[in-house]
């Protein structure tokens, strides 16, 4: 059976009470991947790495950041597939471009110039992630083109130059459907500018701890895998609300959490960028409403419709979809447990936002309040929330302890939050 993509809806109660004007309310949305990809998706995937001095540290782990970098990217290349290219681009104060596109059957090749980065003539002295940045697209959209998924992946451990031209190139990748994935390594990267970066381009961001010697190697492996898993490009969610339905928001919520930007492409019509779909997984989003008052009865409240290229150029649909609502004007219906608990994760997303903004603003009443509640809410959600709940306990320490959150602590609670909770296992 050809690959498509199947639609699971439900919403966050099985029937709505609205006693005012308008009520709020929630729909989790589930893409589920079914049939067999007929071709694999090529890749055209450029990595760019910072060899600046500071890479050479080696954090108590007896090994340099540099060569966990290197061993990390030599492991994960082994996930990709022999027609698969690979572009190589090193920077600090200046950047060069090491490794033109080269398809993966290369492999040796590829792997001797990530062994020998620091062989280069690149200045280690700055960061120059613009200059990096800017050599990757060059050489990327050489090679792109329908059928591929092209990807940059960009690892720094330091605070750049030319801010404002990184910014003007993740927009220019977005423009050419070219998504950037940003590693920042240790503490002294620009957190903010990280993650500009992944949004202006709808790619994602990842923190890696140097104190732990596996960390790179489990990331880059993981990224690796999902692009090489990847079945799906492009996808793009459309909604047609029905007269005075309002659809507020959406929400990503499996794998990560982030809000989407909802576009109007034409009049009464909404769209979201999804991005990739991986041929084995299924990503969750969760659409805020806000429903006007009905007399009792089950009503459409939108159409949806589900939009995406196989890699072949074309484009494939769903076709309409209805979301539908009951209502009884008798009392609010049964809660579902299932859509309850995206909109807890969310809630805690959105109190993580506000816990860094009070750190920013060095307001230690607001960071005690704001950790406190974001515990409080992570004991209630119980074990699949403990390392939320753990580290709004260490912001709270350290807070009592001298007054301020460390970075690390920070950026630890900021991963976390982000990510869809699982149970832990044993």
């Amino acid at each position: 059976m050809t690959a498509k993509i199947h639609v699971e809806r439900m919403m966050h109660r099985n029937s709505i009470a609205v006693a005012g004007e308008t009520a709020a309310s929630y729909a989790l949305i589930k893409l589920i991947p079914t049939g067999e990809i007929q071709k694999p998706m090529g890749l055209n995937l450029a990595l760019v790495l910072d060899v600046s001095g500071s890479m050479y540290e080696e954090d108590g782990t007896g090994i340099s950041r540099l060569k966990r970098i290197q061993d990390a990217a030599i492991d994960a290349l082994q996930k990709l597939k022999p027609d698969d290219s690979m572009t190589i681009v090193a920077f600090a104060h200046n950047a060069l471009v090491l490794l033109p596109p080269t398809k993966v059957a290369e492999k040796a090749k590829i792997e001797d110039v990530i062994r020998k980065i620091d062989m280069y003539d690149v200045d280690p002295g700055g960061t120059a992630m613009n200059d990096g940045l800017r050599l990757a697209l060059d050489e990327v959209e050489k090679t792109s083109g329908a059928g591929k998924l092209s990807q940059i992946i960009v690892l720094t451990d330091g605070e750049t130059s030319g801010e404002h031209e990184c910014r003007t190139l993740a927009q220019r990748a977005a423009d050419t459907k070219i998504a950037l994935t940003v590693m920042g390594v240790g503490l002294d990267w620009k957190a903010s500018l990280i993650k500009d970066l992944a949004k202006l381009s709808g790619g994602k961001w990842y923190y890696i701890d140097v104190n732990s010697k596996s960390e790179a190697e489990r990331i880059f492996v993981e990224e690796f895998q999902q692009l090489a898993a990847a079945g799906f490009m492009d996808v793009q969610m459309k909604l047609r609300p029905m007269k005075d339905i309002k659809i507020k928001r959406v929400r990503q919520v499996v794998p990560e959490i982030k809000e989407l930007k909802l576009e109007e492409p034409e009049e009464r019509t909404l769209a979201a960028t999804l991005g990739t779909l991986q041929k084995d997984n299924s990503p969750r989003f969760v659409l805020d409403l806000s429903l006007p008052k009905r007399p009792d009865g089950k009503y459409v409240i939108a159409q949806m419709e589900i939009t995406y290229d196989l890699g072949m150029g074309a484009r494939e649909t769903t076709g309409p979809i209805p979301l539908e609502m009951t209502y009884t004007a008798a009392g609010h219906g049964y809660i579902n447990a299932e859509v309850a608990k995206h909109i807890d994760e969310v809630q805690i997303f959105e109190l993580n936002n506000n816990l860094q903004q009070a750190i920013s603003s060095n307001n230690a009443e607001e960071v005690q309040r704001v950790a406190q509640a974001i515990e409080k809410k992570g004991e209630l959600m119980g074990p699949r929330a403990a390392k939320k709940t753990m580290l709004a306990k260490q912001v709270l320490q350290e807070i009592n302890a001298g007054g301020r959150v460390s970075k690390k602590t920070q950026l630890a609670m900021e991963d976390s939050a982000r990510m869809a909770d699982s149970m832990p296992t044993s």
